[in-house]
């Protein structure tokens, strides 16, 4: 009988960790994927934000530019030099 309120408290804390704090005031940028969930959270008006989402074989990159700030957020499940491969070619952008 006490295991029942102990599994009933872990998934009420999972899905309150789930929802990032601010989640609902347009600052904040929500992605989940395969690979994992990705947040950015901006100040700034979020009317003026801009929110890039691409999608590719194995990953997902998050563009939010907010302001003067740019994020930029990729998650994927390829090798480190996969990653490498991709950081290199973002500098020409």
């Amino acid at each position: 009988m006490k295991l029942l309120p102990l599994a009933s408290g872990l998934g009420l804390m999972s899905v309150l960790a789930m929802a990032p704090a601010g989640a609902g005031d347009g600052r904040t940028t929500v992605v989940q994927d395969e690979n994992g969930t990705s947040v950015i959270t901006q100040s700034g008006d979020p009317a003026q934000a801009e929110v890039k989402i691409e999608k590719e074989p194995g990953r997902t990159t998050v563009y939010r530019r907010s302001g003067g700030n740019t994020a930029i957020v990729t998650q994927g499940n390829g090798s480190p030099q996969d990653m490498l491969d991709w950081l290199r070619k973002q500098q020409g952008r």
